[in-house]
């Protein structure tokens, strides 16, 4: 019998959940205060949805069956498409700009190792229905506001316009599809395959220099955009993508995002829908990214929708995770009870039970001792679980229908009237304050 995990997906143990709630809460906060809505797609799509512009890299790495129907599925790769499909069918009449959030898990058949697992958490930022910079702008410093929430300081994002290339690609007259293909070359650093595959479709010598050049540029001041607008003076349509570019920069800059802005014209992405404005970004130390996302203009139209601009993130929460445990961040543990109920040989059980949950109505959480231990081994357990108080019920607090509580840092114990409420909450409530 096998009785451990598939390769790459993971059990994640209470320590690890108080930490993935830390994150999930930090995101939902975010939700709040920039009025996404949070919603929830099948974890289980058509296979078509994500075959049509997730891109070459994803599709090889989909988990894909075929379903009793003989139905074509996948385990969703990422969640875009997802929303996509939503705001093309269910959402078409929801009026715009519409704000989307999620908290999802993803699926993609990787190579199990740091940063990658075949089973990984994201949430998402998704507004649709703006072609402005102050959108793109919105989800750098929605991607800003989450980090610092969650206390990643020393943070940083990776910019670029994927329309710098394309249009370089376009007037060379390549076709989207193989621009699809040279891209993701680029993103996963196959620029020297990127270039040879340029010369096979007789790019010019003038074009694949530009793209090489724009590949290994990349700074943080405003020499970048002026050497970045040298290269492209041929270009027109691509001096117009990197000056939108610098407009978003300086947006966020004047908005309050202090992190360092690596300006990278070059940049490229996997997943073939972006088709403007994107970004990645990480922390110092690792060489994956924690975050990333971009415009995608055309692939709500892709999936039967109107024309609908775009622009969201997905954030790594997996990826965080692991980032978080193994540099020694402070991290969140287990919120367990500070309360233990136990109880005297002699007590009915049914007291026992009415008590936790009088206490429980009054919203004192509290873990009930269930194995009926003596009471010197009960303290101990309270105290090696971290719990302040030790509310104890014999046959004598039956009796009066009382209760006894034991602090068990001040070492002190009084008797309480299970009816006085206020009285437990106000002997309790030093929980909040302690």
């Amino acid at each position: 019998m096998i009785v451990d995990t598939p390769r790459g997906m993971d059990d994640l143990l209470p320590a690890e959940m108080a930490l993935k709630r830390k994150i999930e809460d930090a995101i939902r906060e975010v939700f709040r205060l920039y009025g996404y809505l949070e919603v929830e797609t099948p974890t289980v799509e058509y296979y078509e949805l994500f075959a049509a512009k997730s891109g070459e890299e994803i599709r090889e790495r989909m988990f894909d069956f075929v379903d009793k129907a003989g139905r074509r599925l996948v385990l969703r790769p990422e969640v875009t498409a997802s929303i996509a499909r939503l705001i093309a069918t269910k959402l078409k009449a929801w009026p715009l700009p519409l704000r989307l959030g999620y908290i999802a898990d993803c699926y993609r058949y990787d190579e199990p190792q740091w940063g990658r697992r075949r089973r990984f958490w994201q949430g998402g930022f998704e507004l649709i229905g703006s072609d402005g910079p102050l959108a793109d702008a919105e989800i750098l410093q929605i991607s800003h506001d989450v980090f610092n929430r969650i206390g990643l300081r020393d943070h940083f994002f990776k910019v670029g316009h994927v329309g710098i290339l394309r249009k370089i690609l376009e007037k060379e007259g390549i076709g989207e599809d193989r621009q699809d293909v040279i891209l993701s070359m680029i993103d996963r650093g196959m620029l020297e395959q990127a270039l040879d595959h340029m010369k096979e479709l007789d790019a010019g010598r003038e074009a694949v220099e530009a793209v090489r050049e724009l590949a290994s540029l990349s700074g943080s001041g405003v020499e970048i955009f002026r050497r970045a607008e040298n290269i492209l003076s041929p270009w027109p349509e691509s001096r117009k993508c990197l000056e939108r570019l610098q407009e978003i920069v300086e947006i966020v800059r004047e908005g309050g995002v202090d992190s360092e802005m690596i300006v990278c014209p070059g940049m490229a992405r996997g997943l073939s829908y972006y088709d403007g404005f994107i970004f990645e970004q990480g922390t110092r130390g690792i060489q994956v990214s924690l975050n990333g996302g971009g415009r995608y203009d055309r692939l709500i139209e892709l999936f039967g929708g109107r024309p609908t601009p775009a622009v969201g993130c997905a954030i790594g929460i997996t990826r965080i995770m692991q980032y978080i445990m193994n540099s020694g961040i402070e991290r969140s543990q287990p919120n367990r009870p500070e309360v233990l109920l136990a109880w005297v040989p002699g007590v009915s059980l049914g007291y026992v039970m009415k008590a936790a949950h009088i206490l429980r109505r009054i919203g004192t959480p509290v873990e009930v001792d269930v194995r009926g231990r003596k009471m010197q081994a009960a303290i101990e357990y309270a105290l090696k679980n971290g719990m302040r108080f030790l509310v104890i019920v014999g046959k004598r607090e039956e009796e009066g229908e009382k209760i006894s509580v034991k602090d068990l840092e001040r070492e002190t114990q009084l008797e309480i009237s299970l009816i006085d409420e206020d009285r437990i909450k106000e002997v309790l409530g030093r929980i909040d304050s302690a």
